[in-house]
């Protein structure tokens, strides 16, 4: 089959593949177009009914995966990044409900693929995951209104998200997160934010409300964090400058961050951030807010399909 994308069709995990609707985010590259070819080839070896739905703008994704019925498709899978991923889970939420999300990691970090076992690079890993792979029951935060599935901060690295160069990403991939987290820490006045976590008031200069472990790529920033848990692991940084990023940027892919003395990890279902007005929120990679933000989990869930 082509990429040459339009509306989908699935069923359920157990015996029958799935019928899926693939949206893809095309500014992935070229050779990530060709690693999506590849596994769609292998979706359909698999007898999995395959329709494709090609982005053209910011929004598309979301407005695609509305649109999708548990009458034509069994799943919706973002192929893209943990943005494009963002978006298919805030389009299914206005959605009838009954589709399972599914994905194709095409991005730079692909925090979700490290959350769920699942290798960008195994084609057929990916298809056999989506065609019957087990759908988990997970949790999804909140941040004013806006949902997401991995984590939602402020701080540092919401002006990193809000600030990266698109065309240097596109090119150098994380390197272009590097280079502004160093331009970030040199102007960045790293002001005080206010959290009331269950009604618990904390200060720090950086917090990140985690649904899942992992954060940046394969870095463990909450180790006892769940996406099938309804709770918040909320991971408070209170250093500020260049040495604090530094020592957070070092101890992160060391696995120590929570492990550092001044670094607070509290859980709770809902929190509320306070600081500077209209300051950016990321949530999942992606501004999805300003300040003041109230960033919650309780009960609204998706089906997320996973590898076995």
């Amino acid at each position: 089959m082509s990429i040459s994308c339009a509306p989908t069709a699935i069923a359920e995990p157990t015996a029958a593949p799935r019928r899926v609707l693939v949206i893809h985010n095309p500014t992935a590259g070229r050779h990530k177009r060709k690693r999506l070819q590849d596994v769609i080839d292998r979706l359909e070896r698999l007898g999995a009914a395959v329709v494709c739905r090609e982005t053209r703008m910011r929004g598309d994704a979301e407005d695609f995966a509305a649109l999708a019925s548990p009458d034509t498709c069994d799943a919706v899978v973002a192929a893209g990044g943990d943005g494009t991923v963002n978006e298919v889970l805030n389009g299914l939420g206005r959605g009838p409900g009954g589709v399972a999300l599914g994905v194709i990691p095409l991005g730079t970090a692909n925090v979700l693929a490290c959350e769920i076992g699942l290798d960008p690079k195994d084609c057929d890993q990916i298809a056999r995951t989506i065609a019957f792979g087990h759908a988990r029951h997970v949790h999804v935060g909140v941040a004013n209104r806006r949902r997401f599935l991995l984590m939602a901060g402020a701080g540092l690295d919401a002006h990193v998200v809000a600030g990266v160069n698109i065309a240097l990403k596109r090119r150098t991939g994380k390197l272009a997160y590097v280079v502004e987290s160093l331009k970030q820490a040199v102007g960045y006045d790293f002001p005080v934010l206010g959290i009331r976590a269950d009604g618990v008031e904390y200060e720090g200069r950086m917090v990140v409300a985690c649904k899942g472990r992992f954060y940046g790529g394969p870095f463990v920033a909450a180790p006892d964090a769940s996406l099938e848990a309804p709770k918040l692991d909320v991971c408070i940084l209170p250093n500020s400058g260049i040495g604090g990023v530094v020592r957070y940027g070092l101890a992160l892919p060391m696995g120590r961050l929570s492990e550092l003395p001044e670094v607070q990890v509290v859980s709770a279902r809902s929190i509320l951030i306070t600081g500077p007005r209209g300051a950016p929120v990321q949530g999942d990679g992606d501004i999805v807010a300003r300040l003041p933000a109230e960033i919650s989990v309780g009960d609204d869930t998706v089906e997320l399909i996973c590898p076995d």
